[in-house]
């Protein structure tokens, strides 16, 4: 499937009517509209530790699994709503992720990264939304250079990028979601962007 950033309300609107019809087809394409900003999602909430021990790629596809098991009991009210439930459940399957390993009582820092297959171009696509990736590195250590940066940011600066950035949730929602005002999210969003940037611009293996 070749996956493409989004759409709009109208598109989105025409797939869900035709998952309702029980159009196998339109499933398939209603997921592939939403693969590169999940995929960035998952990897940017997933920890470092995690990333040594859990491919990004599984927990995906175990999304998608589940997607398309509850698709029927879903009530579509628009585009926002939907990928607000669709990241939600993305952010669950991660905490599942990392309890299970906490259960099982696992030194996730001690995990050999060969285990877990290597991030590769696809991530970028998803990243795009958020910085303009460098041209002059490979796919992977670009993949790895705005992770790392990302990971040093506050909290709250990660969850007002993922959610404007990545996901395309309305500022309205979003300011809901984080309990500011709309005035006060945008201005947390653009310190966020701009420290990311930084972050990128100073970060250990930024390329010249």
């Amino acid at each position: 499937m070749i996956a493409t950033m989004g759409g709009d309300e109208s598109q989105t609107r025409r797939l869900m009517e035709a998952v309702s019809r029980g159009e196998g087809p339109a499933i398939d394409e209603l997921i592939a509209r939403q693969l590169p900003r999940l995929r960035a999602f998952v990897r940017l909430h997933m920890s470092p530790e995690l990333r040594l021990r859990e491919a990004s790629s599984d927990v995906v596809q175990s999304v998608c699994r589940e997607l398309v098991e509850d698709l029927g009991r879903f009530d579509y009210r628009g585009e926002g709503r939907f990928r607000a439930w669709l990241f939600t459940a993305a952010l669950n399957k991660i905490r599942e992720k990392y309890r299970f390993h906490h259960r099982a009582k696992r030194d996730l820092g001690r995990e050999q990264r060969a285990s877990v297959p290597q991030p590769s171009e696809d991530l970028l696509a998803g990243y795009q939304t958020m910085s303009t990736p460098s041209q002059n590195v490979a796919a992977s250590e670009e993949v790895a250079r705005i992770e790392a940066a990302f990971d040093r940011l506050p909290e709250d600066h990660r969850q007002v990028i993922t959610l404007a950035r990545i996901v395309g949730l309305p500022h309205a929602e979003i300011a809901e979601r984080m309990e500011r005002t709309v005035g006060a999210m945008r201005q947390l969003l653009g310190r966020a962007l701009i420290k990311l940037n930084n972050e990128l611009r100073s970060g250990a293996g930024d390329p010249d």
